[in-house]
C-alpha cells in the first residue's frame, strides 16, 4: 500500500508525540516519587529534584553557565522530618486527609483536653473568669477570621501553661497546605471540622517534632541555548520545580499537577528547540523556593546570569495537568501586543480551545521579572482538576488534557517572537 507524503507526515507527528507523552509522563512520575520526597526541604527533596533536572538539561545539550547548570541561594524554612502523631478520642488520625499541621507550628508533646470556644463564649466576661488560667488546649472554628484571631490573641489569658498551648482550627474547607520561613510559637493543627463532636469533651494527644533551618540552602537549575543569529538576545522559559515536601516522615505532598507538570512542559519546549535552533539564545530555568514565597526566581532577578534588560520575553509554565478549558495568561493586558499574537495562533491553529486573559499577579516566578521591566506571561491551563497543595496530587491523577496542544502553542508563539 502507498502511503502519500501527508499521511507519512500525519504518522511521523503521532509516533513523535507518542514519544513525547511518554518522555512527559517519565518526567512527571519521577519528580512524583519518593525519592524526591515532595521536593521540599525535608530528606533533601529539593536537591534530588535539581540533581535530576540537571541530568535533563546535559542530556538535551543545554549549555550551563561557567560550567555549572546551579545557582544556589539560601532562605529560613520551617520543617517536618519525624514522626507527627495526632490522637483525637483514642482514634489516630491521618495526616493530610484528616488533618494539617499549620506550617509555621513548631515542635509538641501535648495531651489534654481541648475545650471548645465560640465566638459567644469570648464575649462572655463569665465564661473568661470560669476559664482563666484552667485551659491547656482550644479548638476554634475559621469561619470567622476575626474571632479566630481574637480567640487566638486571647487564649493566653486562659491556658494554665502558655508553654504547652495547643490550637485546634476547625475548618470546613479542602486541606490545602503551604511552607513557612518562620517558626511561631504556639502549635495550631487544621482538624477537619466534620472529624470533631461538639457533643463530646476532646482529648488530643499530639506529638510534633519540627526543625527550623535558619539557613536551607537550594538551587535554581539554570541552562541556555545560544541563539543562531541574536546570541545577546534572550527568550526565557521558566518553571519552578519545588513543591511541599513531607508533613512526618510518612506523609508525601507529590505536586504533580504543582509543578512537575510544568517542568515537564519546560524540558519538552527545550528538547524542540535545541534541536530547532532558535535566532534568539534561550535560556532555561527551574525555580526553587516558589512555594515559600517565590524566593528563587527573586534571587535570579537580583543575580541574573544575563542582563535583564536583554530579555525580549519571558515564558512561565504552572500547573499544565488539565487544558480541556483552555489556558489563562496573566499579564495579558499589560503585554497586549504579544497577547494578540498568542491569540492569532491559537485562532488560526485551534490548538486550545480558549485563551483568557488577566491582569498583573503575583502569583508564580514570572512576577520578578515583569516588576523589573521584563515582558512576561504567566502560562497555566485551565480544567477540572480537584487536587491542589495536598496529598492526592499524584502523578496518577493528571489527565494530561490538552498538553501537547499546549506544547504547540506555546512553541509557536516563543518562535514567532523570534520572527517578527
Amino acid at each position: 500500500m502507498k502511503l502519500s507524503i501527508a499521511s507519512l507526515f500525519l504518522i511521523c507527528f503521532s509516533n513523535l508525540f507518542a514519544q513525547d507523552s511518554l518522555y512527559t509522563r517519565k518526567i512527571i512520575e519521577t519528580l512524583c516519587s519518593k525519592k524526591m520526597s515532595g521536593r521540599g526541604y525535608v530528606n533533601k527533596g529539593d536537591q534530588h529534584a535539581s540533581a535530576f533536572i540537571a541530568k535533563e538539561f546535559k542530556t538535551i545539550g543545554l549549555n550551563a553557565f561557567d560550567n555549572n547548570y546551579f545557582q544556589e541561594f539560601e532562605f529560613s524554612v520551617n520543617t517536618f522530618p519525624n514522626q507527627v502523631e495526632v490522637i483525637y478520642n483514642g482514634k489516630t488520625l491521618i495526616p493530610g486527609v484528616d488533618y494539617l499541621l499549620d506550617p509555621s507550628c513548631p515542635s509538641l508533646n501535648f495531651k489534654g483536653r481541648a475545650h471548645y470556644m465560640s465566638a459567644q463564649s469570648l464575649d462572655s466576661a463569665e465564661q473568661y473568669s470560669n476559664w482563666a488560667g484552667k485551659i491547656t488546649a482550644a479548638v476554634l472554628d475559621t469561619f470567622n477570621a476575626k474571632y479566630f484571631m481574637d480567640a487566638a490573641i486571647n487564649l493566653k489569658h486562659y491556658v494554665s501553661d502558655p508553654r504547652n498551648q495547643l490550637i485546634v482550627k476547625l475548618s470546613n474547607e479542602k486541606l490545602t497546605w503551604s511552607c513557612s520561613q518562620k517558626q511561631s510559637k504556639v502549635p495550631v493543627i487544621i482538624l477537619r471540622s466534620d472529624v470533631y463532636n461538639r457533643d463530646t469533651i476532646a482529648i488530643f494527644e499530639v506529638k510534633v517534632k519540627s526543625i527550623f533551618i535558619k539557613k536551607n540552602i537550594s538551587r535554581n537549575v539554570v541552562g541556555y541555548i545560544e541563539g543562531s543569529k541574536f546570541k545577546d538576545s534572550f527568550v526565557y522559559v521558566t518553571a519552578h520545580y519545588d513543591h511541599l515536601g513531607m508533613m512526618g516522615n510518612k506523609t508525601i505532598f507529590p505536586g504533580a499537577n504543582d509543578n512537575a507538570s510544568g517542568v515537564a512542559m519546560m524540558l519538552n519546549l527545550a528538547k524542540y528547540f535545541q534541536t530547532n535552533k532558535p535566532q534568539y539564545s534561550m535560556v532555561f530555568i527551574a525555580f526553587s523556593g516558589e512555594e515559600a514565597g517565590l524566593i528563587g526566581s527573586h534571587h535570579y532577578v537580583e543575580h541574573p546570569l544575563t542582563p535583564l534588560a536583554n530579555i525580549t520575553f519571558l515564558v512561565n509554565v504552572d500547573l499544565m495537568g488539565n487544558g480541556s478549558d483552555g489556558v489563562m495568561v496573566v499579564n495579558g493586558t499589560i503585554n497586549p501586543e504579544a497577547f494578540q499574537m498568542l491569540k492569532k495562533i491559537n485562532d488560526k491553529e485551534k490548538y486550545l480551545p480558549e485563551i483568557k486573559i488577566r491582569g498583573k499577579a503575583a502569583n508564580s516566578d514570572h512576577y520578578w521579572f515583569a516588576q523589573s521591566g521584563v515582558p512576561a506571561f504567566f502560562f497555566y491551563l485551565m480544567g477540572p482538576y480537584p487536587f491542589y497543595h495536598d496529598v492526592n496530587d499524584k502523578a496518577s491523577a493528571l489527565p494530561l488534557t490538552n498538553f501537547d496542544q499546549a506544547f504547540l502553542l506555546f512553541q509557536s508563539f516563543i518562535s514567532k517572537l523570534q520572527n517578527q
